[in-house]
């Protein structure tokens, strides 16, 4: 018998996922996505603003998270984002209102927090864009 993995994700606000029992889980790791399944070695990453997803039988579920931090430790991956949104959620025009404003913060020439801040909210943006491709 497969061992079994188990998800939670949460935000500040609520608990979108907890203690499910899944079969695999992609996150937008900082790095680049990554895919847990079970027996995955032990793991602490951070996550940038990106595609969320995890697959429990023939169901795949998905959400656009914004930056923040996953752990896989004994079958349990624990995720902490600052904002998650299941796909069907998604304000496509706020999205793209959010994608402007972005760039254009961007064009301005930001340095240092600022930049990182404007190239998290223009990530996130696209990443909610990118959903409306998958409808």
């Amino acid at each position: 018998m497969a061992d079994k993995l188990f998800l939670s994700l949460v935000t500040p606000q609520k608990e979108i996922v907890v203690d499910a029992e899944v079969d695999q889980v992609n996150i937008p790791g900082f790095d680049g996505d990554m895919g847990i399944l079970a027996n995955h070695a032990p793991l602490f990453t951070i996550l940038r603003p990106g595609r969320f997803s995890y697959q429990k039988g023939e169901e795949e579920v998905e959400l656009v998270i914004s930056e923040g931090y996953a752990e896989v430790t004994d079958n349990r991956v624990t995720v902490l984002a600052e904002s998650a949104e299941f796909l069907h959620e998604v304000d496509h025009d706020r999205a793209e209102t959010a994608r402007v404003a972005a760039e254009k913060l961007l064009e301005e020439g930001l340095e240092g927090e600022a930049f990182k801040e404007a190239q998290d909210k223009l990530f996130r943006a696209l990443a909610r864009l990118e959903s409306k491709k998958s409808d």
